[in-house]
């Protein structure tokens, strides 16, 4: 075992992870008892790349061999990096349910598997590094070692335009999605990538300054690490923000609206892949994505602030270009009253995971065929800018609202 040990380390050395920054080496044991290593590979479609054991496994059919039997993987954290369900079934090809499986970190071994005995370990936050569950709970064990003592009850995604909110928490404890395993990092203007630990409005807050777009190039199921790790950290709600354009003139550019529910036409869904079963079920209901109960109360809230509310059903489209004025006139017809580019998989990753959700729109311009004017991502943030103090204050508001149930109740 002490050769497969070597021979990982120097790949895990050599990981190319710029992405993830979680390297991670492993190195087989032919049938000719030949020695094959290989590290994670990641590129700009991150999270999409080779994953270890695909490189090592790769190199051992180029040489000609057709047998393993002896695996080993090595990366660093306090949760167990065990091959994701893709490279079990690699590893399957060329081996049977009792090849042993060594999990080891730079220092050495720490745990020794069959490779049947994995199959409950790799869809769960509790050990796997697979593109959802494993990642979730390696993001997890770095927040917990920044913030040990923190459970939030409440998760907040801001949209565009919206990141000055999360500058509004308190006792503050801050973390760059670079440092988060398996956070997608976003490159869109107005999306910092910041994980901001704290409270507002007397609530324990996890909110997520800025998201990725399906736009950007990531598949859907790159979102799930955010919900996911949300859920682990002690989250039962998830609040949605966005920037959005509307369908109806009296939707005006500037209104609050909340969302009802919505339409994907995205073409793609979070959840498309092995399901975690530890997560959620594989045909979750979507009946009622956005909370009634949460919706009510926010009208509540919303009344007592003096806030204006506006409500309708949001369609998201990938983009990243604006929709053209026959789209918008189907999208009518469709029954959706806001239009935008996100929210729908967070939505459907968070309720899939169990966390109740809410999705409130700042209504930035009119959708194309009904604003006077070409539209632009600069007035997208300028509106939002405009309209996030009155969204700061109807989020103060409803978590005031949400703490005070927590008072009562203890």
């Amino acid at each position: 075992m002490q050769v497969l040990l070597e021979a990982a380390r120097a790949a895990f050395e050599n990981a190319h992870a710029p992405y993830s920054r979680f390297r991670v080496g492993a190195a087989l044991r032919s049938g000719s008892g030949r020695i094959f290593a290989g590290a994670n590979v990641e590129n700009a479609s991150y999270p999409e790349g080779n994953c270890a054991e695909a490189s090592a496994i790769a190199a051992l059919v180029a040489a000609g061999e057709r047998e393993i039997t002896e695996a080993l993987v090595m990366a660093e954290g306090a949760a167990l990096c065990t091959p994701c369900g893709g490279c079990r079934q690699r590893l399957a090809e060329f081996a049977g349910p009792g090849l042993p499986v060594h999990l080891c970190d730079p220092q050495g071994l720490r745990r020794t598997v069959t490779l049947g005995e994995l199959l409950p370990l790799s869809f769960s936050l509790d050990g796997a590094a697979n593109p959802s569950g494993g990642k979730a709970r390696s993001a997890l064990a770095v927040i917990r070692g920044r913030a040990p003592d923190f459970t939030p009850r409440v998760g907040l995604i801001l949209g565009s335009g919206l990141g000055g909110i999360a500058d509004a928490i308190e006792d503050a404890t801050v973390l760059d999605y670079a440092d988060l395993p398996g956070f997608p990092r976003p490159g869109v203007e107005g999306h910092a990538g910041r994980l901001v630990l704290g409270r507002l409005g007397d609530a324990g807050v996890a909110c997520l300054q800025g998201r990725v777009h399906l736009y950007e190039g990531v598949p859907a199921r790159a979102v799930n690490a955010l919900p996911r790790t949300l859920k682990a950290l002690g989250c039962e709600i998830l609040i949605l923000t966005n920037a959005a354009g509307s369908l109806r003139p009296e939707i005006e550019p500037g209104a609050i609206a909340l969302i009802e529910d919505h339409i994907n036409l995205l073409g793609q869904n979070p959840l498309v892949g092995a399901n975690d079963a530890a997560t959620g079920p594989r045909f979750p209901d979507m009946s009622e994505v956005y909370d009634g109960e949460l919706r009510e109360r926010a009208r509540r809230v919303a009344k007592r602030l003096g806030v204006p509310l506006r409500a309708g059903v949001y369609l998201a489209t990938l983009g990243p270009c604006f929709e053209t004025p026959a789209e918008i006139r189907a999208f009518r017809a469709l029954g959706a009253d806001l239009v935008g580019m996100s929210t729908v998989p967070e939505a459907i990753s968070a309720r899939h995971a169990g966390l109740k959700v809410l999705g409130l729109s700042i209504v930035t311009n009119l959708a194309a065929g009904l604003a006077p004017h070409p539209l632009s991502h600069e007035e997208t943030l300028t509106q939002a800018a405009g309209a996030a103090a009155t969204l700061e204050r109807l989020l103060r508001g409803l978590l005031e609202d949400l703490a005070h149930d927590d008072a009562n109740a203890t």
